[in-house]
């Protein structure tokens, strides 16, 4: 069995990023996600650009209840254009891509 590094939970603050700082992302504060749509990476994209259609270009990231930065997504013409799989600060694979079944 494989030991989840965060526990799955349902509501996750969008944090966006701008060039000197991360802020709250006042327009949509939380984004609701379920077990089904972290199964795998297309799941998960499609929920994100259901949700972001009229969001902003910008790289906006999910933030979990524990602190921990949940994934981290560019998203350009109201759809996610890159999942980022690691951290650029710090190396550190983003815990959505432990709940994805398949990480090919």
């Amino acid at each position: 069995m494989v030991r989840k590094s965060v526990k799955f939970e349902d509501k996750l603050a969008v944090i966006r990023v701008k060039k000197a700082y991360a802020a709250p992302f006042l327009k949509y504060k939380y984004v609701y996600v379920t077990r089904r749509d972290i199964n795998d990476k297309d799941r998960f994209k499609k929920k994100i650009d259901e949700i972001a259609t009229s969001w902003p270009p910008s790289v906006y990231m999910l933030k979990h209840p524990s602190g921990k930065i949940f994934a981290r997504f560019r998203v350009s013409d109201g759809k996610m254009t890159l999942l980022y799989k690691t951290s650029p600060a710090t190396g550190s694979l983003y815990p959505v891509w432990e709940f994805f079944k398949d990480l090919a």
